[in-house]
């Protein structure tokens, strides 16, 4: 449905229009939801491609306003000769340190419910199904989400690697009576997204918040241009359980 032959096109050409040799796929590490769920953290870290230097970056995201809580996005690169990860992510938590005091998300990691890694092959990156916990027989109605890539323009920085793109994050309707809901679509690529080739669906996490309900989160992979071939980062959006 949404590999068409033109997208299809577009992304051979633009990784033909990069060296053939590897970019970076970041390593995603999930921190968790604060104790009343408003907010969920994450980090990614990895070595640049090109340069090799280490990199980690620390979100904190506010749910309900889809908008990271400041100092976030904490992003360190380390140029130092013999840096390694490690250091980069222990800067990077320093940085982000009165975040951590204030949410402290690594005591309420949340449930995963979906799990979809770059090294998957046979699931479906742009659709997911699943319930909120796991309890048989289950009180929930199943949720199911469906992730379109779509073009827009990335400027003309990225014109020379054919066309980016946003997406789109739909919530489907999978009973009688039920409608489908809009939860995000891009009308605009972010400069920190680069030059966006495909998304993923790469993870999703709940969390039962102490006052009732459910806080959730999907975590999408972001495939783009890189120096040395595709790079893949990680963008949390929030998921409306309510």
């Amino acid at each position: 449905m949404f590999r068409s032959l033109t997208r299809s096109a577009a992304l051979s050409a633009a990784l033909l229009a990069v060296p053939a040799t590897a970019g970076n796929f970041a390593t995603l590490e999930p921190l968790g939801f604060s104790e009343d769920g408003n907010v969920f953290a994450f980090e990614q870290s990895g070595l640049q491609d090109g340069s090799g230097f280490p990199y980690a970056e620390i979100f904190f995201l506010d749910l309900a306003e889809d908008r990271f809580l400041p100092p976030s996005p904490v992003r360190i690169r380390i140029e130092d000769d013999g840096a390694d990860i490690a250091d980069a992510r222990e800067r990077a938590r320093e940085a982000a340190q009165a975040l951590f005091a204030a949410h402290d998300p690594e005591a309420q990691p949340g449930l995963l419910v979906v799990a979809n890694p770059p090294t998957e092959l046979s699931a479906d990156p742009y659709r997911a199904r699943f319930l909120p916990r796991p309890i048989e027989p289950t009180p929930h109605r199943p949720v199911e989400l469906r992730l379109e890539p779509i073009p827009l323009s990335g400027g003309k920085a990225c014109e020379v690697f054919g066309t980016s793109y946003g997406y789109r994050l739909v919530h489907i309707a999978t009973e009688p009576g039920d409608s489908a809901s809009l939860i995000h679509e891009d009308t605009a690529i972010p400069e920190s997204r680069g030059c966006p080739l495909d998304y993923r669906l790469t993870e999703i996490r709940v969390y039962k918040r102490p006052t009732g309900g459910f806080s959730a989160v999907a975590i999408i992979g972001v495939k783009s241009v890189g120096f040395e071939g595709p790079d893949l980062r990680y963008i949390a959006n929030p998921v409306p359980m309510d």
